[in-house]
């Protein structure tokens, strides 16, 4: 239930998404505390790890001004014969929640887009 509700809270946020019917999942999740400038920071800081980071290494990011943070760790870049696709582990946290999930984010007309949400 708990992976459920993460993974349609963290999919409100993500492009390929766009509008949703899942906003009373938004309420026990960072995401819900999160405002236009911390969605903007990890959204971006998304794109830069999986363009940047090597497997295992990780990119932080942080809002000093909400006190929001979240870590992306890109583990597994897959077969080319797929298309550009990695898996992707997301940590995120507010002052009142933290949250954690996988995913596997693939490149569509150069930005990395999450297509499945993974066990973990």
């Amino acid at each position: 239930m708990l992976r459920t509700i993460l993974f349609f809270t963290t999919l409100l946020i993500i492009p390929v998404v766009g509008a949703s019917n899942f906003n009373f999942l938004h309420q026990a999740t960072p995401i819900s505390d999160f405002k236009k400038e911390d969605k903007k920071i990890f959204m971006e800081t998304i794109q830069q790890a999986l363009n940047e980071k090597k497997d295992g290494e990780r990119l932080a990011w942080q809002n000093e001004k909400t006190g929001n943070s979240g870590l992306v760790n890109p583990l597994l870049t897959l077969d080319k014969k797929d298309g550009e696709c990695r898996n992707v582990r997301i940590i995120n946290k507010s002052k009142k929640n933290i949250a954690e999930s996988w995913f596997k984010f693939c490149k569509t007309d150069g930005k990395w887009v999450a297509v499945e949400m993974l066990q973990k």
